[in-house]
């Protein structure tokens, strides 16, 4: 697609001399959880510690998007809590699951009417956005051009959303490469770099942790069930037909074959949380923060307030750090 620049991610930019503190945020991926990234912003605010640069994935992206676009906080926050998340998912019209079980055009639409501005020009921060090639693996950045493509491809969780098109490229959520792209944000010319991540250690991950709850029971329409595990798997079954031969042939089985979803999810998950540990490990960042949001599964963004709130308990606490972090010299 024209008017997209990519480039590959290389080694982050080396410290300069220039002792001045540019703080730089990374904002990492965890669907609903990245919501959390809302409440870091809202504490960096309240401490008045100016943001230089934006690099983002997943979540993380359009979050970052938003606030270097200007929206503040408080918009955002109001917007995610009172934000009617079944009517979202009226937007999400399934297709025949060929690259993806849902089209992602809907989701341009409605980030194009949170955003005041759909191009990486119109910003007024610097903003990177992180990317994954599907076909190389290879870890991309977006910086210039479209603002709602390099989102939506940003945002394109493997098996849910297809693959967008750039150039002759297929880009999927950057979280497969980068989860907290810390590295990026030094190329944005930040030399003090804060990581946001939403993402369960490793140690403390369960199947569990990854899928969100069942929500009501009775018979629901997709459109209600979108955001939960099994109203996806009802999704995939109304698609391809009513059950599987695997699931038939473990009818006689205690435990019951994990659906399609849970399966796509769970893998992504855990390939996400140990490329986390290889990519923090790297220390590209200065402080992580890492808000705890125990039994808030993927999809489950009806909680967004609890999501903030966890945000801003955890940016709080690191308040010293912070501020410690934007003084030296």
């Amino acid at each position: 697609m024209s008017g997209i620049d990519l480039s590959a991610v290389g080694n982050p930019l080396v410290r300069d001399l220039d002792t001045q503190p540019r703080l730089g945020l990374a904002l990492g991926s965890g669907a609903a959880r990245g919501l959390a990234h809302i409440g870091v912003l809202k504490v960096l605010e309240e401490a008045k510690t100016p943001v230089h640069g934006i690099a983002g994935t997943s979540i993380g992206a359009f979050i970052g998007a938003l606030y270097a676009a200007g929206v503040p906080v408080q918009r955002m926050e109001t917007a995610a809590c009172e934000l009617d998340w079944r009517k979202l998912a009226r937007l999400l019209n399934p297709t025949v699951p060929i690259s993806g079980l849902v089209d992602g055009r809907k989701l341009v639409e409605f980030m194009a009417e949170l955003l005041p501005v759909h191009n990486f020009e119109g910003l007024q921060l610097p903003l990177a956005v992180t990317a994954t090639d599907i076909e190389t693996g290879e870890a991309l950045i977006i910086r210039k051009g479209d603002l709602l493509e390099a989102l939506r491809a940003a945002l394109a969780f493997p098996g849910i959303f297809p693959p967008v098109r750039f150039d002759n490229r297929f880009l999927v959520d950057g979280g497969l490469c980068n989860p907290v792209p810390a590295d990026v944000v030094r190329h944005l010319g930040a030399n003090r770099v804060i990581g946001v991540c939403t993402i369960p250690d490793v140690d403390k991950q369960t199947p569990e942790a990854f899928m969100p709850s069942s929500g009501t029971s009775g018979e629901q329409s997709w459109h209600r069930d979108i955001f939960t595990a099994t109203g996806i798997e009802q999704l995939f079954r109304r698609l391809l037909g009513s059950s599987s031969a695997l699931e038939m042939a473990a009818e006689s089985s205690d435990r019951k074959v994990p659906g399609i979803f849970r399966v796509c999810a769970q893998s992504v998950a855990i390939m996400e949380n140990q490329i986390n540990s290889l990519r923090l490990a790297d220390n590209h960042h200065d402080l992580i923060i890492r808000p705890k949001c125990p039994g808030v599964t993927l999809l489950e963004f009806h909680r967004a307030s609890e999501v903030i709130a966890a945000g801003e308990e955890a940016a709080r606490a690191a308040l010293p750090e912070i501020r410690q972090l934007v003084a030296s010299r």
